[in-house]
């Protein structure tokens, strides 16, 4: 799926992506504004290196005592020395510190009140104090302590009776302890790192937590983009047809028109999307007649059967020679759902048992169906030679064939009588089908030279608008009443049920 795909899916379920974020949004909205306010303190402090490195290295000594000031020695020192009621863990969650750039650096400190807030980072910002210096005082003994045994040895040695005054060694020794003197003096007098407290901590007056409108609508965003990825991504997996608008979806995937729309449930609405159909095919700009025609659809049960029967009815109707011929020899129902003999049928015109001229069954003044037959070994081969169209081409008397056939992604049957077919419809589930398979079957139609014209798309949803008819009555009780001498025109009787539709029964 490209972008613009993405786009569409996006666009048909946008109703329901806003309802989730607005009910997400709402949700961290009021656990936001029930939750206590919190106030924040900052305190700043300076660095000054003790050994002369520039800006770059006062920088890194803030950034490294930023990250010192956050960890427990610290903030333990600073719950000891500010005498604050909170455990190690939560003071360290309520305490932050970040170096500001310049040998600059922020202690920030959070609390219920603006009280507690200063308190904390007053008390780490002392406690970061304190430690560095007294860091600082241990390296600088670690560092004199050699140094200093060394002059008290040398100062036993020279004190020693044992050692002449004029002796060469007591000259060395002097030397030496003069030498070591003076880098003890010159190491104590050596600057050393310094943090200060250049700003003291100060708490704003309005609270920084919680923010009811920035949390819900930063929500609010990410729902929506969530949730809209979610819906390709279901759409993408999924496979199906969406059921808010299928007519534009599986045009889109197979390139063909939707020629008739069969609602779900039945009545009128069934009748007017067959005579839909009909008109369609009657009014269809092709290069040749349409005379035969194959019914053929991906799986069983998607209602080729059903379409193939009441198309064939309703071309009837107009008075037209209409054969319907059952073309599914391995799972006839054609016979069974109009209460005619199976045999003898196709499968005996086909094998030359029987003339087709004669072939079928009269059910209505202008339609005649053809059953199954006797069920055969190689079906597919059979509507593969010349007889299935010699057959075709001899019933003359008729102006159009409908030849129902089995499930086109199971069985290369339906293959081949479209190939021998002047064109071919293919019915698709809306509820059920599946884009890739019935984009194959497309594919696979025009690989064998069939041409297929359109699709029916079955169980589709009841349009949310009333009939014409009720329209009429509904207007019809808001003017002036008949008179009395005028007597209402008679309902016509309901056609019996092997002449007219049902409902969208699957085959």
């Amino acid at each position: 799926m490209g972008v613009t795909e993405h786009l569409r899916v996006i666009w048909r379920r946008k109703w329901r992506i806003l309802a989730i974020a607005l009910v997400l949004a709402g949700v961290v909205y009021a656990r936001s504004d029930a939750a206590p306010a919190e106030y924040r303190a900052e305190a700043v402090l300076s660095v000054s290196p003790g050994r002369a490195g520039g800006p770059t290295n006062a920088d890194f000594l803030a950034r490294s005592y930023a990250a010192l000031a956050e960890t427990r020695p610290v903030v333990g020192r600073a719950l000891d020395q500010g005498e604050l009621r909170l455990g190690a863990s939560a003071a360290r969650d309520q305490v932050s510190s970040e170096a500001t750039g310049d040998g600059f650096l922020t202690v920030t400190g959070d609390g219920p009140s603006p009280r507690r807030a200063e308190l904390l980072a007053s008390s780490v910002a002392d406690a970061l104090v304190t430690t560095v210096q007294s860091r600082q005082d241990a390296a600088r003994q670690a560092t004199l302590a050699p140094s200093a045994a060394e002059l008290v040895d040398l100062e036993r040695q020279l004190s020693s009776r044992d050692l002449a005054a004029d002796a060469p060694l007591r000259t060395a020794l002097l030397a030496r302890y003069s030498e070591l003197t003076r880098a003890v003096t010159e190491a104590r007098l050596r600057p050393l790192d310094r943090v200060e407290v250049v700003s003291p901590a100060r708490a704003a007056t309005a609270p920084v937590a919680p923010m009811p409108e920035r949390d819900g609508l930063l929500t609010f965003l990410a729902a929506l983009l969530a949730f809209s990825l979610l819906a390709v991504l279901v759409e993408v997996l999924s496979d199906r047809f969406s059921t808010e608008r299928p007519a534009e979806e599986a045009t889109r995937v197979t390139g063909l028109p939707v020629l008739a729309e069969i609602p779900r449930a039945g009545g009128p609405e069934v009748i007017e999307a067959f005579r839909t159909l009909r008109t369609s095919l009657m009014f269809m700009s092709t290069s040749e007649r349409l005379r035969t025609l194959a019914i053929v659809s991906v799986d069983p049960g998607s209602g080729k059967t059903f379409t193939a029967l009441n198309l064939a009815r309703e071309a009837a109707a107009l008075e037209v020679p209409v054969v319907l011929i059952d073309g599914d020899l391995r799972r006839p129902i054609l016979h069974d759902r109009l209460g005619l003999p199976r045999s003898p049928g196709l499968s005996e015109a086909l094998a030359g048992r029987i003339d087709t001229s004669g072939i079928g069954h009269l059910v209505q003044g202008w339609l005649r169906v053809v059953p199954s037959g006797a069920p055969v070994a190689d079906p597919a081969g059979l509507f593969g030679g010349r007889s299935f169209r010699e057959a075709l081409d001899g019933m003359t008397w008729a102006e159009l064939v409908v030849v129902d056939t089995p499930a086109g992604g199971l069985f290369a049957d339906a293959l081949a009588i479209a190939s021998q077919c002047d064109a071919t419809i293919i019915v698709v589930d809306a509820q059920n089908s599946r884009r890739r398979p019935v984009r194959n079957l497309v594919e696979s139609l025009r690989q064998v030279s069939a041409q297929p014209i359109g699709l029916v798309l079955n169980k589709t949803e009841p349009a949310a608008r009333p009939s014409y008819y009720e329209l009429k009555e509904a207007k019809a009780t808001k003017g002036p009443k008949p008179p009395k001498t005028l007597k209402p025109p008679k309902t016509p009787k309901p056609p019996r049920d092997d002449k007219a539709p049902a409902g969208s029964a699957p085959s």
